[in-house]
This record gives C-alpha cells, structure tokens and sequence, in this order.
C-alpha cells in the first residue's frame, strides 16, 4: 500500500458512501489494483475472442490479463483449449506473438516441446528417469458458447466462481436468435484508454453523459433523451413495441442478476432503438443482412452484460462486442469487435464503415471522457460525487465491486 492508501482496503471499502462514486485509492493505487485483479478480475469468466479467429488446428491466441498470460489453441479435434503461457521447465513464456499457427507449442528457451493438447512430447538430455507424462502444460479453463470464447483463471471448484452453465443458460435466449457462431468478423479495433479499469465499466453503464458527450450515438437511440423529455411516453412505447414482437415470437423483456447470483453480474435490455430506424446506423437503414435466425427488422436492440469486463450489443443485423481489459491501475485496453452473418459479401452485403459507425464515434470519444475524468480523479480536490438517477447501472456496479473487494 502507499502513503495515501495507510488505512486498508477494508477501511476503505468500508466507509463507502452509497450512491456515490469511490475514493480516490481505488481509481489510482498499484496495491488496489492489484486485489482486483485477485478478488474480481481471476474469478470471472472473461471474454477473450471470437471463435472465427481460430479457424484451423494450430491457430493460436494469446490473452494477457491480471498478470497472467494464456494461450488458446484450436487443436487437431475441432476443440478450443486454453494453457498458461508458462513452460514446465523453467517457466519461459513459450507463445510470444499476439496470435498465429503452429504445429506444436514449442520453449523458445531450451526446445520443450508440446502437443496441441497441452501434452509435452520432447525434451531433450533429461535424466533417464524424467517423466514426461508428469510434465503437461497447466490448462485454464475455457468454453466456447454461441462463438464467443471465454476463460477463467479460477480452479473448476473455486467457490468465488460463478459456473458457467448457469450464467450460459440465462443469457442464452437474448444472444440465440443472432447465431453469432454462425458470423464472421468484419472489424476489429482496440482502443488504448487513459483511465482505471472501473471508470471505464462506470463510463460504460450510464447514459446520464450521451446527450452532452455523444452526438451521434445520441441521436440514433431515443432513450437517451426519454428521461428528459417524457418518460411515461417512452415506457408505453417500450411496452407497446415488445408486447407486438413478443407475439411474433421475438424475445423481449429485461433481465437482471441482483437477486440471483452475485458472483458474476449480468444482464440484458432491450428496446426500440428510434421510430423509423431499423439499425444502429447513421441513417436508420440495414447495414448487412439479418443475422441468424432472424426474419424480420423488429427495429430493436439488445445489451447482453456478461459480467464487469465484457457488454454484446445486438442489432438485428450485426453484433458488437465490447471487452475491457485491465492494463495498470491508469491504462485500461478496451477492444471492439463487430460481426455479420457469415455469408454476408462486403461491397455487396455491407460496408465495414457504415456498420462500425456508431460504436467506433461513440468508443473514440469515450477514451477522451474517460482520460480526463482519470485526470481530474487524481487531483488532490477530488472527493466523490453523488450518483443521478440516470447512472443506476453504474451505482449498481459500484454496489457490486465494494461488496466482492472487501
């Protein structure tokens, strides 16, 4: 701990107002940074990629996140698999590209071979006596679910670890009628972002900021000036445009964990976007095809959250999705993905740029508000602030990290 941190985090976590923001420590200080990466970050299942960047055995990932670094590979069977990046022998990184192909994860330091499925196969002048069956690579867990590859760097018993099945189970039903496994990547992109990791997922949560920060995302989407305006007019708008798709056969309503499982937040919305617009476009018209199982425009969106660290927006024709990755206690990664049904042609079926539009703007201008709130929350006048009624979402998720921090 620092100086500025002498009472423990306990104390801290302690005498946290409800409603408002966190001290200081928490946005700025190595030692916090660092339980949250042990109390928050190592037992969540966290969103590493999408199942199309390993197409054929020998494609290879790899993810670095709360100091540990893990490869995940496509082996010989089909099947996805997750190792720590660590050799048996003396602990040498073993992958040193971000991605790739390979025949077998080979030790750049002294040749230690292994199998795709984590097995070592050679290692050369060992004792007579050395079993190499003893010596297999630590495995990480992993799952692969509608296209989206998660990890967790929990054991399979740890009690602080919500089991997937569950957390799969619920979200399932809102991510399905998209077939996101049946998509491909059109677009890719990583934005460095000056700020701690939980400004970014407060930033993330809140609409209160859209209508001053976000031009353009402000006006595609009409709730964000709902509240301003009239909002017992958009409640009934909402409630007429979901009882009308319900009956055919679209799925609707909200979802939320509070009261469920606390040990990994979720949740999911959806609503109209805006009247006459089909898409989150620029225009309000279809950028690429309908995805997956979907027949018609039912002129909505959905906000899937996956925990802290990881959102899927959904239109119904193309899919974003947001990772947020934990660098240092000021720096986090935020990446953005975004995907269209598989079959879908560019230059015919869609243009990268019209369907990266709303998010690229929106996330662009994100890392600036986020840079200076970091900024202004390292200024010795900062205290915290008390949360509008707007920024439910992002009380909730303070709400959430001080009970598991403590």
């Amino acid at each position: 701990m620092t100086a500025a941190t002498a009472p423990s985090i306990e104390a801290f976590a302690g005498r946290q107002r409800p409603g408002y923001s966190l001290e200081q420590p928490f946005y700025t200080d190595p030692a916090i940074f660092e339980r949250d990466m042990q109390r928050i970050v190592s037992h969540q299942w966290l969103f590493v990629d999408h199942v199309a960047r390993l197409p054929t055995p020998g494609s290879y990932l790899v993810y670095r996140i709360a100091g540990e670094s893990i490869v995940l590979v496509k082996g010989r069977d089909g099947q996805v698999r997750a190792f720590f990046n660590v050799c048996r022998h003396r602990g040498s990184l073993i992958c040193l590209e971000d991605a790739g192909s390979t025949r077998t994860l080979t030790c750049p330091y002294h040749g230690w071979v292994y199998d795709l499925e984590g097995r070592l196969i050679h290692a050369k002048n060992m004792p007579a006596d050395f079993d190499a069956a003893a010596w297999p690579l630590h495995p990480c867990q992993v799952r692969v679910f509608e296209g989206l590859v998660f990890i967790n760097l929990g054991r399979e018993d740890d009690p602080a670890t919500m089991p997937f099945d569950p957390l799969a189970d619920a979200l399932g039903r809102y991510l399905r009628p998209n077939r996101l496994d049946k998509a491909k990547i059109v677009a890719r992109k990583t934005y460095p972002t000056h700020g701690n990791w939980k400004l970014a997922v407060e930033n993330f949560r809140e609409c209160y900021h859209c209508a001053p920060a976000h031009p353009e995302y402000t006006m595609v989407n009409a709730y964000v000036k709902a509240g301003d305006d009239n909002p017992g007019s958009y409640q009934a708008v909402t409630r007429a445009w979901a009882d009308a798709w319900a009956a055919k056969g679209h799925v609707v309503g909200n979802l939320d964990s509070t009261t469920t499982d606390r040990r990994q937040p979720y949740g999911v919305f959806r609503q109209p976007i805006r009247e006459g617009w089909q898409t989150l476009s620029q225009d309000g018209r279809a950028v690429a095809p309908l995805m997956g199982d979907l027949k018609a425009f039912d002129c909505g969106e959905t906000l899937v959250i996956w925990g802290p660290l990881f959102y899927v927006y959904l239109a119904n024709d193309h899919a974003t999705l947001f990772r947020f990755t934990p660098v240092s206690p000021t720096i986090t990664d935020v990446v953005l993905i975004w995907l269209v049904r598989e079959d879908a042609v560019e230059g015919r079926d869609y243009n990268v740029d019209r369907i990266t539009w709303m998010w690229d703007v929106t996330t662009i201008q994100d890392t600036t508000i986020i840079g200076d709130n970091q900024t202004g929350v390292n200024s010795r006048r900062y205290v915290p602030g008390p949360y509008a009624t707007l920024e439910m979402g992002t009380r909730g998720f303070v709400d959430w990290y001080v009970s598991r921090i403590a």
